[in-house]
């Protein structure tokens, strides 16, 4: 990695670069959920996606042409894996190797490719325990034939599906993911996915144009986890957020530690699966 990449790399949780100004498709940084480094890869360069959701802080006004290269991200996890022969990178300590970017991963043509180099890679760091892998997906191409036959060596090789789930019904889905996609065909993906395979929900929960905070209003939200737990999904867990970061719209504004605190003491009560809370300021509940 060249001096001037070092150089450009910050970590907090206030800021996740891609490092996509350097054309690079792997990216450290520090992640609240993940309660450490996190080796991001980026399989979108193109910044292609399927929702548009209003916390994003991904840039789509400036589309870019880029096209996935499988010989670079091979490259880069070398690199990487060399770069932490110790273990930690700044003194942080690798936690995983996480699939998210600049788009949905799923959407992705060579993401099988990628995961089978990933499950290759992964005994090669000098970490104890192995890294995770890590799959951040709406979960709209969890189905894809060509995917199928990974999924057994991706989770006995400590892989964890992190499933986007914000909204709780059409309308919820259109205002906070805006994307063609149906909420009917997501919550079927989802019912699927995790009737075979564990899954932990990721839920970001933001105020939205001054709204004033109300458990209330998240009843519709902790009465669909609870369908889906009756119908059989598999919820390891359920990472409950607010914003930390500056999000695409600025309608979005974060929930305060002590609604947080509320919306969290809400799920606790009703939903019988851990539940963590992650706040503005990057620390847990």
């Amino acid at each position: 990695m060249s001096e001037e990449i070092e150089t450009g790399i910050t970590l907090s949780y206030e800021v996740h670069s891609r490092l996509s100004e350097y054309e690079r498709l792997m990216y450290p940084v520090v992640s609240r959920r993940s309660g450490g480094l996190s080796l991001g890869i980026n399989p979108n360069p193109d910044k292609g996606c399927n929702f548009d959701c209003v916390y994003c802080q991904v840039d789509r006004g400036e589309k870019a042409a880029r096209v996935f290269d499988i010989s670079q991200l091979q490259h880069e996890l070398e690199e990487w894996r060399v770069r932490l022969d110790g273990g930690e990178y700044r003194g942080y300590p690798l936690q995983d190797l996480a699939l998210a970017g600049d788009g949905e991963p799923t959407t992705c043509k060579e993401l099988p490719q990628v995961i089978e180099l990933l499950l290759r890679y992964q005994p090669k760091f000098s970490v104890t325990p192995l890294p995770k892998l890590l799959l951040f997906t709406n979960g709209s191409g969890l189905q894809r034939a060509d995917l199928q036959p990974l999924w057994e060596d991706f989770y006995r090789r400590r892989g964890e599906v992190w499933f986007k789930l914000d909204y709780w019904d059409e309308r919820s889905l259109q205002r906070i993911n805006r994307t063609r996609l149906s909420y009917n065909r997501l919550i079927s993906e989802l019912k699927k996915f995790s009737g075979e395979h564990p899954v932990v929900l990721q839920s970001c929960f933001f105020r939205w144009d001054n709204q004033a905070f109300s458990t209330e209003y998240y009843r519709d939200y902790v009465q669909q986890v609870n369908d889906l737990l009756a119908s059989g999904c598999q919820i390891s867990k359920i990472q409950a957020y607010t914003l930390a970061r500056v999000p695409a719209d600025a309608r979005a504004t974060p929930w305060s530690n002590d609604e947080m605190d509320r919306l969290g003491g809400l799920m606790r009560a009703e939903i019988d699966r851990p539940i963590e809370i992650f706040y503005e300021q990057g620390t847990e509940g």
